[in-house]
């Protein structure tokens, strides 16, 4: 498994990674935007604006991340739910690292436990929680901060 930058002619596989990853965080959890949405957004909001990576396991993928990286905001970060717990996310946080070396926030939603355990883990610090404006659903914010930015 490699880390790679996004191509175009990603977009299908990414868009189904992240619509399922999403999806399996929590048994019967269902956005309220259709999947053609979630393509738009990709295509509008994230691919030309974001620097984006992903996880490529000899020709799938099989994880992806986007940041913001002027507002320092590790926006998208999914792994596919049958890989989970193989270190991708890892690799896939260490990216974010090493791309915004002065440190980052992201938010995932607060009943996401196992992605928040994930996050503490690799010493992001829980933060504030509001609402997303996307899903309706209360997000909490993580912040991880150089060993210098630490107080």
């Amino acid at each position: 498994m490699t880390l790679r930058g996004y191509r175009l002619e990603d977009e299908h596989a990414v868009v189904t990674l992240w619509w399922n990853s999403w999806h399996s965080i929590l048994p019967g959890l269902r956005h309220p935007q259709p999947f053609v949405a979630w393509r738009e957004r990709w295509a509008s909001d994230i691919v030309f604006k974001q620097e984006i990576v992903v996880a490529d396991d000899d020709g799938t993928i099989v994880g992806f991340a986007a940041a913001d990286v002027s507002g320092r905001e590790l926006t998208q970060i999914f792994v596919d739910p049958s890989r989970k717990g193989k270190g991708i996310g890892g690799q896939l946080l260490a990216w974010a690292k090493q791309l915004m070396p002065e440190g980052f926030n992201l938010y995932t939603l607060t009943d996401n436990v196992a992605s928040r355990a994930f996050y503490e883990r690799h010493d992001l610090i829980p933060g504030r929680t509001r609402i997303n404006s996307v899903n309706g659903m209360e997000a909490i914010e993580y912040r991880w901060v150089t060993v210098a930015g630490r107080s």
